[in-house]
């Protein structure tokens, strides 16, 4: 491609993380042309995340109008390849030691596979994915009435762009600099490792001084293999998360293997995620859940959305902010609870001694269990 050309498609993802392959792929298979344009050299590659991947029976069981969507079903039926370990159970420790144990439908994956594999599926269905490829600036030209994209391998312009670019939300970002509308609140920095030594079988998540205002995990991914890490609301610990990680690693007799991290949003939803021709899906419109940091199913789930959004918009002239409105109905009620149970964490979880007295008081069913699936602990009912 010239310097000066410009390649139009109709719709672009920045980002081939799982919101961009789904919405990729879902769009392809109606045989809309679709290009997906990754920072990373091979998709999926450093991982961001503890690499734990719910069942479709977890998703189901979480959110709301999506047990009949059969596409989504089908999506959420991974291969047994990618499912390193069963995650039936997980505990929450407190600070004293004490834990509480909960079952869970879910698996531990490797999320360079796991990613690689969503994409390929993108692939087949007709999607066309560049690598190593960074949106660079965003170029209104208003004689010509469209915005361009410039990026380190050529410029486009499209119909309808999808920003699946991950926490920082990298287009609202070019686009309306720090505008909180638009761009996910209360980013908090993560580290993890991939550890071998004596890991458990259950998904262990540590609450108290070790992570204040945040909790560390770890995740088994096979025998002797795990992936262990800290997320921490910012300015909580002193020195460096990497020491921090290192230090935990070393008390639980695990040795670190390689090392990586990244940003969690966790202020909830952003305020307004269809702006003009542009759908923020995933991370990057806030859909983490704040009180357990997942959001690999939030981000498929939007995902598809978005792209059934933009297949009723070149169909029929549909709003694109039906997809908005869709998500919410579906993914609202429990990125509400989990908010607020962040908050209150945030609030009353000081200190070791506080954290204790307060997950007692709260218990293992009505409070902590409610509280980690998303749900309103009973007693605020």
């Amino acid at each position: 491609m010239a310097v000066k050309d410009v390649q139009h498609r109709s719709v672009i993802v920045v980002g081939a993380g799982p919101a961009g392959s789904a919405a990729a792929q879902r769009l392809a298979e109606e045989g809309i042309d679709v290009l997906v344009l990754e920072r990373r050299t091979v998709v999926g590659n450093p991982a961001q995340c503890g690499e734990c991947i719910p069942n479709w029976g977890e998703v189901v069981g979480t959110f709301c109008h999506i047990g009949d969507n059969q596409w989504l079903k089908s999506y959420f039926d991974f291969p047994q390849r990618l499912r390193l370990h069963r995650l039936d159970n997980m505990r929450v420790f407190l600070p004293s030691g004490k834990s509480y144990e909960f079952e869970l439908d879910a698996f531990a994956g490797h999320r360079l596979q796991f990613d690689g594999y969503l994409a390929d599926k993108a692939v087949r269905a007709g999607a066309e994915i560049l690598t190593n490829t960074s949106l660079k600036r965003l170029q209104r030209q208003r004689k010509a009435n469209r915005e361009i994209l410039v990026t380190s391998e050529g410029r486009f312009t499209c119909d309808v762009l999808i920003d699946a670019s991950g926490s920082l939300a990298h287009v609202a970002r070019l686009r309306h600099g720090q505008d909180r509308s638009v761009r996910p609140e209360d980013q908090v920095p993560t580290i993890y490792a991939q550890v071998k030594g004596d890991v458990p079988e259950t998904f262990d998540v540590f609450l108290g001084s070790v992570a204040p205002s945040g909790y560390a995990w770890i995740i088994p991914k096979g025998p002797g293999f795990a992936n262990v890490g800290l997320g921490v609301r910012a300015g909580k610990l002193k020195g460096s998360l990497k020491d921090h990680l290192e230090q935990f690693c070393k008390d639980l007799n695990l040795e670190i293997l390689s090392i990586g991290g990244g940003w969690i949003p966790m202020g909830g939803p952003v305020k307004r995620m269809v702006d003009g021709n542009t759908l923020a899906v995933g991370d990057a419109a806030g859909l983490v859940m704040p009180s357990n940091g997942g959001g690999i199913s939030q981000a498929i789930i939007s995902g598809c959305f978005a792209a059934e959004a933009i297949i009723d918009h070149f169909q029929t002239g549909a709003p694109l902010v039906a997809y908005e409105k869709r998500l919410r109905a579906c993914l609202g009620p429990a990125l509400k609870n989990s908010l607020r149970t962040k908050n209150m964490g945030y609030a009353f979880l000081r200190g070791d001694l506080i954290t204790e007295a307060v997950l007692r008081i709260l218990g293992p069913i009505g409070g902590i269990k409610r509280a980690m699936e998303c749900e309103k602990p009973l007693w605020l009912l």
